[in-house]
């Protein structure tokens, strides 16, 4: 019981985090924006789009289940993560002309965040898959998925994740997500020269 409020507790400080630099950034050009300040203006208009499309990512990822996504609504919420554009999320390999559940697009979502969390100098986020299993490859110069994920994705107990604090929180998170689904999180073992993809599936 305490584990999940603090996991709820990190998710809000993380939230907060990365909502707002994009909201005190909205401030600051508000505030030196005169009448007719074209420039400004403009900027303005940018960031409060930068600032929606976050908020609907987090609330696709971190609410509530909502509604079936394809993989070009996947990709334009994706879009808005604040490792963007420094990492791409390349979404082809989801199954073409389906939908992913509604259930599970919150695990798609934070697996592919996840994946960029793995990319600390930028590359590409490969999500593939569909109702079936999911696989996240990230790629890009000094990939790493972080130190001990495996063990901090287990749900059995939280507290080695949580100590890692609201930057990793979509480790736990995800952790909590796939148990809740009755999926699994592993590792693509013997998949190569690389990083090993991480897999999402039906336990």
């Amino acid at each position: 019981m305490l584990a999940d409020l603090h996991l709820a507790q990190l998710l809000c400080a993380r939230l907060c985090h990365d909502l707002g630099g994009v909201v005190g950034t909205l401030g600051s050009t508000l505030d030196l924006a005169a009448p007719g300040d074209d420039e400004l203006q403009a900027l303005a208009r940018e960031t409060a789009g930068m600032l929606r499309q976050r908020l609907m990512l987090y609330s696709a990822a971190w609410g509530l289940p909502g509604e079936d996504r394809s993989a070009e609504e996947l990709a334009g919420l994706l879009a808005a993560a604040p490792a963007s554009p420094r990492v791409r999320f390349q979404l082809t390999g989801l199954a073409r002309g389906g939908r992913l559940p509604g259930a599970l697009v919150p695990l798609a979502l934070n697996a592919a965040l996840l994946g960029a969390e793995a990319l600390p100098r930028g590359g590409v986020v490969a999500l593939s898959g569909g109702e079936a299993g999911l696989v996240v490859l990230p790629e890009g110069p000094g990939a790493a998925w972080p130190k001990g994920l495996e063990a901090l994705l287990d749900t059995t107990t939280l507290a080695p994740s949580l100590e890692q604090g609201p930057r990793r929180v979509v480790t736990p998170l995800l952790g909590r997500l796939a148990a809740a689904a009755q999926w699994e999180v592993s590792f693509a073992l013997g998949a190569g020269p690389g990083l090993p993809p991480l897999v999402l599936g039906p336990a």
